[in-house]
């Protein structure tokens, strides 16, 4: 793990999502019709996170420079037991966040910053939902938790504001997400660039989780 500056993951992400641009913008558009289409039943909506995870999946090897086209990891959501385990973690991150606010807002406002990480770590490492959040907190920490949340508030600030913009707003904002998209992806990958031996442990540990 190294010790970046905040303006140097925005360099990254730049140049990750460079690397890649029209394939990570083409599949943003192909995942984001398929979400809407999902949200339209009942069952859909269960499928949502799977859908999540092969989207997340696809963004992981994109970065990492492997082969990937339109359409790639579609299916990963539904291999391994990924659906129920990205279900289930969405359930626990969501009423976490939730009771986080109730509680004064702060502790919510916490929890979204030091849980950034988990998704990735469940799909990425195969943690389940419980050993993906508590380990996401500790790789935030290690990261820096200011650095974490300067950067995804000024990824959330830049959205909000661009929306405020009619209709133009919404089309450059879709234009920036995969740079958006592969800041993200740089944080975690400079998380777990040495923690090899410690993901390891974490996911071996006895857990009384889902």
């Amino acid at each position: 793990m190294k010790d970046l500056r905040v303006e140097e993951y925005f360099s990254s992400g730049f140049q990750l999502g460079k690397s890649n641009y029209w394939t990570i913008f083409f599949n943003v558009l192909l995942y984001g019709v398929i979400y809407v289409v999902f949200l339209i039943t009942i069952l859909g909506i269960l499928l949502l996170p799977a859908l999540l995870v092969g989207f997340y999946k696809f963004l992981l090897r994109a970065a990492r420079g492997e082969n990937v086209d339109v359409g790639d990891s579609l299916s990963e959501g539904f291999k391994n037991g990924m659906w129920w385990k990205s279900l289930a973690f969405i359930v626990l991150y969501v009423l976490g966040v939730l009771l986080g606010f109730i509680l004064l807002i702060l502790p919510g406002i916490y929890l979204i910053i030091a849980w950034f990480l988990g998704f990735y770590l469940l799909i990425d490492k195969g943690m389940g939902p419980m050993q993906a959040l508590g380990k996401s907190r500790e790789l935030v920490h290690k990261l820096g938790f200011w650095k974490v949340f300067v950067i995804v508030f000024v990824l959330y600030l830049a959205g909000n504001v661009l929306f405020l913009i009619p209709f133009l707003g919404v089309i450059i904002y879709f234009f920036l997400l995969p740079f958006i998209l592969m800041v993200y992806i740089a944080v975690y990958e400079n998380a777990v660039s040495d923690s090899e031996e410690d993901l390891e442990d974490a996911m071996f540990a006895p857990s009384e989780e889902l």
